[in-house]
């Protein structure tokens, strides 16, 4: 049994919660569009000599882009302790699915802080050789995109927990459940990665980019619309 939250608690719940939003918006915002690593990205097959006047055409904006962005990654980590949380309601003691999650949340904001520092010292050294800039451009979209099993086992650990959730009410609808399961099943191929230049494996393609940062997006706010609920929720037994 858990202990409800009190009034003080509620609040610190939501201002964890609203994190993960400067997360959700900080993170594209800033990697994808004001550092331009989305409008398009460069791909694969692009020479090292495309990469350098990719970095080089970047200037300051890049630089702060990749700022907010690694700034923004942190949002992830304080949304994903009250998602513990609540999955702790739901799994009662011993909760094997909320500590899994948790776990998967921090190795994630340590694989994207490192993919966002490794595109910030090509950006911080645009002049270098050129295949040294390649490299790490390399090593900047390859640890974005490919290391996806701890995507893969977070969002399934959640679709566990809420699926066999016997509160009642839920604390989140079981149809995120089966929304979380299926994100994990799209974020899958971006494992392939490695293997493809070109084509929709390739990490500037529909199924290794595109699709797996989008679904993510969704899961991510739906999480936080209803983690928002849950948090109301605690505060009703509360006050009850």
């Amino acid at each position: 049994m858990t202990i409800p939250l009190s009034a003080n608690a509620r609040l610190n719940h939501k201002i964890a919660i609203w994190l993960g939003a400067v997360f959700a918006f900080g993170l594209p915002f800033g990697w994808g569009v004001m550092a331009g690593f989305l409008l398009p990205p460069v791909p694969p097959f692009a020479s090292a000599d495309e990469v350098v006047a990719f970095f080089a055409a970047g200037g300051v904006l890049q630089k702060v882009g990749l700022m907010v962005g690694l700034v923004s990654v942190g949002g992830l980590l304080p949304m994903s302790a009250v998602l513990a949380d609540q999955m702790q309601r739901m799994e009662g003691v011993r909760p094997v699915w909320a500590q899994t999650q948790l776990t998967c949340a921090t190795l994630t904001v340590w694989l994207l802080s490192a993919a966002l520092v490794f595109f910030a010292v090509a950006a911080f050294r645009a002049d270098r050789n050129p295949e040294l800039v390649q490299l790490l451009h390399d090593l900047g979209w390859l640890t974005f995109i490919t290391p996806v099993a701890m995507i893969v086992v977070w969002m399934s650990a959640v679709g566990a927990a809420i699926l066999a959730d016997q509160n009642s009410p839920r604390v989140i609808p079981r149809w995120v459940g089966f929304l979380s399961i299926w994100a994990a099943l799209l974020s899958a191929p971006g494992f392939a990665a490695v293997l493809f230049h070109r084509g929709p494996f390739a990490w500037h393609g529909l199924l290794a980019l595109w699709i797996p940062l989008i679904i993510f997006l969704i899961w991510w706010i739906t999480l936080m619309v209803y983690l928002l609920r849950a948090v109301e929720q605690d505060g009703a037994s509360d006050a009850a």
